[in-house]
């Protein structure tokens, strides 16, 4: 019996809906922390003739209601930005990963050697008609229209590792204007400057930690984390098992660095010899785990989440020279004091470290025994209380 096929849909090139989005990264079911799924609401806007597409997107931290990303993923006909919203925005042009400039994400389904009609769906209350995109690459994508009017599009990509990063996004009554979402904004066009609440004032200490490869112990062009920061970025990292494809992290060192709090733009960095992006040159860039806050709350003077700091290479104190009033000026930003303490992973997590960080994930009210767990085991070298010993004195380095 063959199937009573509608007429394609034939998806308007330029609209804009409020839209509520679901994302699923299979790599975060080992986190019971609302990833699988990430759930937001958000704003679509596209325009095909102007090869250009925005995607706003907000969402809460699971049981932490008052922390909330706001992430705009701008596609333009040869580049690709990430814009972090708020008051103080920040905007990074992406070279690393991902969607990389725009791309027509309906024209298919009216294209008969392109589409193939499923059935009958029902999105959210609404009736719509699904199509799968036919595709010989491992993404995939299907669109579930009410005739021409898109109701739900699902798109799965691949990762290098072998899993899938699946996003789902839900429209709303659709409109004609959508010249105000696909401006690229002037941020996207310089640095965010240095804060302006850190500008004249002499340099902190930073009680910093980095997970990383045995051997390597400099900390040009890295990234590092506050003990709650490096605390949830270990556990992450190592659940999810990325290291592995990043040159093997296996000890975690913990440092005393001074710096100067005029934070500019963080840094992604990775890899050894590291890549860096997005990131002020000269200046000690300073983010939020998951971009949560204002700007990624750069210049907040917290956050339960604690903080990720960039160290640019350009900004390290020659010689025995500290960080100025003017390190903002003058881009002599860090200087490291000394290399503390060197710990190999396997001691952490023979104390039971990725369940207590399980454990503070499941209850959703931050993560103070992670972190608790993670300075004990630089306190002492005794095990009995959660201490590892230092396997690499910092004399024969």
């Amino acid at each position: 019996i063959q199937r009573c096929q509608p007429p394609r849909p034939q998806v308007p090139r330029r609209f804009s809906a409020d839209m509520r989005f679901v994302s699923y990264d299979p790599a975060w079911a080992y986190l019971p922390i609302g990833f699988p799924p990430a759930i937001g609401q958000g704003v679509f806007a596209c325009d095909a003739d102007a090869k250009a597409m925005s995607i706003r997107t907000m969402r809460h931290f699971p049981g932490m209601e008052q922390l909330v990303t706001n992430i705009t993923y701008l596609y333009l006909e040869n580049s690709s930005h990430h814009i972090l919203g708020g008051r103080n925005p920040v905007c990074r042009e992406i070279h690393l990963s991902g969607q990389k400039s725009y791309s027509d994400l309906f024209s298919w389904a009216a294209n008969p050697h392109l589409s193939e009609y499923i059935g009958q769906k029902v999105v959210a209350g609404r009736a719509c008609s699904l199509w799968n995109l036919r595709s010989k690459n491992q993404s995939k994508m299907s669109l579930c229209a009410a005739g021409n009017v898109p109701v739900e599009l699902n798109i799965t990509y691949p990762k290098n590792d072998g899993s899938s990063f699946n996003v789902s996004y839900q429209f709303g009554p659709l409109s004609s204007q959508v010249s105000e979402h696909l401006q690229k904004p002037h941020i996207c066009d310089r640095l965010a400057p240095g804060c302006e609440n850190g500008r004249n004032r002499g340099p902190v200490s930073l009680d910093a930690y980095i997970f990383h490869p045995a051997g390597e112990y400099n900390l040009e062009d890295q990234d590092v984390g506050d003990l709650t920061g490096d605390a949830l970025f270990i556990c992450v990292d190592r659940l999810q098992n990325k290291s592995f494809m990043d040159h093997n992290y296996t000890l975690i060192s913990r440092y005393a660095l001074e710096i100067s709090p005029a934070f500019g733009q963080y840094a992604l960095c990775n890899g050894y010899p590291p890549t860096c992006v997005g990131g002020d040159p000269r200046l000690v860039g300073r983010k939020t785990p998951s971009s949560v806050g204002d700007g990624e709350s750069r210049c907040a003077a917290e956050n339960p989440l604690g903080f990720w700091f960039s160290l640019p290479k350009g900004g390290r104190c020659e010689g025995q020279r500290r960080p100025g009033k003017d390190a903002w000026a003058t881009g002599c930003s860090w200087s490291v004091q000394k290399r503390l303490k060197t710990i190999h992973q396997d001691c952490l997590f023979k104390h039971d470290y990725l369940k207590i960080c399980m454990a503070d994930a499941h209850e959703r009210k931050g993560f103070a025994r992670t972190s608790r767990a993670l300075e004990a085991a630089f306190a002492s070298e005794d095990p009995s209380i959660g201490g590892c010993a230092d396997v690499q004195p910092e004399s024969s380095t």
